[in-house]
């Protein structure tokens, strides 16, 4: 189905019908239950004023978009745009056919595969496009792209992840930024000797094992993206032999996971993440396996914490060193919007130097634009050569289809430390659902 014309410098867009976007969206069983005609969307011009519906994903910046919304409504008066930060009402409205205009996603396996549905239009056309940096919009477009060659969303911002460190307490022991994995064991040893804690577990939250050490070891250890691009290529026809598999991949990465676990504290199987922020906040351990999301948590527990943050070395070779990033926020334009212009000004004015930027400089993040300034919050500054230099890797936890426990077994490792385990249990999760999603 050709949902778009090219028509000279403009895109004209053909209307999908609802059945065609329910099925695109895995969601056509529910069409039978409504009407296929009308657009609740439809009726959003009134007096000349063209009302958009905007959805991000993020409830804490909503004052951030709101003055956002503010000046582009100043500069726009024929637009009015109303936000909503619900994320969980992006697929009921679609079953009702009543998307939002505009949306900001997560990018990840899920969010994919609304992308290769056909859910979003094509935006390579926007002007703003050309101004994100290409090696950030492949890191979307790694996720599928529809008819496989769309540019179906933009990078609004990009969270990087490492090790979150106390600079008082590296300082105090002498201790510098490890740039090798033998290093860093080094630093891990040199404060254990001292009576510190060298990292904080929060084992009893398994999301934490995940994104912390799962992520970062075999991220720094073996090209994730490559790998899936394989193992999904090979389909449900895996074994334990196999060259595709987990259990020929990731084996070599879990004497270092459990290794990173027993420099945690003991207790570490029974504090969540909520205790690891009040408990690092408090100089409780000298470094602390998480994203940016924690630091805003520290500071408020302790204003006058002194944090940075660097990619956790897995080997012995600083050229190898990574950061874990994922694009935390990407803009996209619901395929059927009747509102289409409307949006694509306002996706436009939401990808201007001032906007994007402003936003990843509150919130410790770094922006997707290919001129951005260089990032200079202490916090995060120490990720900021990896992001610029594109030696970051998405995790391989975003790599798993939410029917698979993938954090369940993570912890379940690294209580029992049984690899073989592990490890087949992954293949056969990964086989059953090829076998599920096999056409």
């Amino acid at each position: 189905m050709n949902a778009a014309v090219k028509a000279g410098p403009t895109t004209v867009h053909r209307t999908l019908s609802r059945r065609s976007l329910l099925r695109m969206a895995g969601l056509a069983g529910a069409a039978a239950l409504m009407p296929l005609t009308g657009c609740a969307s439809g009726a959003s011009r009134q007096d000349g004023v063209t009302t958009l519906r905007f959805m991000q994903n993020k409830p804490e910046v909503v004052d951030y978009f709101n003055q956002v919304i503010k000046d582009f409504e100043a500069l726009n008066p024929d637009i009015r745009v109303i936000q909503d930060f619900n994320e969980g009402n992006f697929v009921p409205g679609l079953v009702r056919n009543d998307p939002p205009d505009v949306v900001t996603r997560g990018f990840a396996q899920a969010t994919g595969d609304f992308v290769r549905r056909g859910i979003f239009a094509d935006l390579a056309d926007l002007p703003e496009a050309s101004t994100v940096d290409p090696k950030i919009q492949e890191l979307v477009n790694s996720w599928g792209q529809y008819n496989g060659h769309e540019t179906n969303a933009l990078p609004f911002s990009l969270a990087a992840a490492g090790v979150i460190y106390n600079r008082d307490i590296f300082d105090a022991k002498g201790v510098a930024v490890p740039a090798t994995w033998d290093e860093f064991v080094a630093a891990c040893e040199t404060f254990k000797a001292a009576g510190i804690t060298p990292i904080y577990g929060t084992f009893k939250d398994p999301w934490t094992l995940a994104q912390g050490m799962f992520d970062y070891v075999s991220g720094g250890s073996l090209d994730t993206a490559e790998f899936f691009t394989r193992i999904n290529a090979k389909g449900a026809d895996i074994s334990a032999g196999a060259a595709e598999s987990f259990t020929s991949n990731f084996r070599a990465a879990l004497p270092k996971m459990l290794q990173l676990t027993s420099f945690s504290q003991n207790g570490a199987s029974s504090k969540n993440y909520a205790d690891g922020n009040a408990a690092f906040a408090k100089g409780q351990a000298a470094m602390y396996l998480q994203g940016p999301w924690a630091l805003s948590q520290l500071v408020t527990a302790n204003k006058d914490i002194r944090v940075g943050t660097f990619p956790l070395p897995v080997t012995n070779n600083p050229a190898d060193t990574k950061a874990r990033v994922n694009v935390d926020m990407a803009l996209s334009i619901t395929r059927n919007t009747p509102n289409m212009a409307a949006a694509r000004r306002f996706v436009g004015y939401l990808l201007e130097p001032a906007v994007v930027n402003t936003y990843n400089e509150k919130n410790a993040a770094f922006s997707p634009l290919k001129n951005a300034p260089p990032v200079t919050n202490p916090q995060i500054s120490g990720l900021d050569e990896s992001v610029r230099n594109a030696r970051y890797y998405q995790g391989a936890a975003t790599y798993f289809p939410p029917s698979v426990p993938l954090h369940n077994y993570i912890q379940s490792f690294v209580y029992s430390k049984n690899g073989d385990q592990f490890l087949a249990a992954l293949d056969d999760e990964w086989r059953r659902v090829a076998e599920r999603t096999a056409v």
